[in-house]
């Protein structure tokens, strides 16, 4: 396919990445900030085993690809590491969902079909940016129902649905 005729894709990959970080905010908003420290520090035996663990691997991910993306050297979420409090990780959350909305303001059909060269496990990796991309969101997705998860099991469930039909459809606004 080429960049012309892929317009639709990058349109909608556009869309797909605002909804990304949309739902990142409403999770933390409606599921996490609720949250009492302990809470969002304790293990459970599930997954990654904390909310925090979990903020920290979407971050990371989000982080890292983006700078694949960009062809810069990724710096991983290490320098979260071991860190505990909320309103560093929400700062770090917020500060990567700036820089993937100015990515996603500027994305257009060259960038979205560019092959990205990475290494990663020791190997070297070529991908096209729009499956990193799209690896951000699945992960994302897959997180956000984990923390839902681990909240569930710490609190109560959430009173919300994640929903992409909400978003594109308008249902619900930020």
């Amino acid at each position: 396919m080429d960049t012309e005729s892929g317009a639709f894709n990058v349109d909608f990959a556009r869309k797909l990445i605002r909804f990304h970080f949309w739902e990142n905010q409403r999770v933390w908003d409606l599921a996490i900030a609720p949250l009492t420290e302990d809470q969002f520090l304790r293990e459970v035996k599930f997954l990654r085993g904390s909310v925090q663990s979990e903020c920290q691997g979407l971050i990371n991910t989000e982080s890292v690809y983006l700078q694949r993306i960009i062809g810069a050297s990724p710096v991983t979420g290490a320098s979260l590491e071991g860190i505990t409090d909320r309103a560093v990780i929400a700062a770090r959350w917020l500060s990567l969902r700036q820089a993937w909305s100015t990515f996603a303001d500027e994305l257009d059909g060259e960038t979205f079909f560019s092959r990205c060269e990475f290494e990663s496990g020791g190997r070297r990796h070529t991908m096209a940016a729009w499956q990193l991309i799209f690896h951000v969101l699945y992960q994302g997705t897959m997180r956000r129902s984990q923390i839902l998860r681990l909240v569930a099991e710490l609190n109560q469930p959430a009173a919300f649905d994640l929903s992409l039909l909400q978003h594109l459809t308008g249902l619900l606004r930020e």
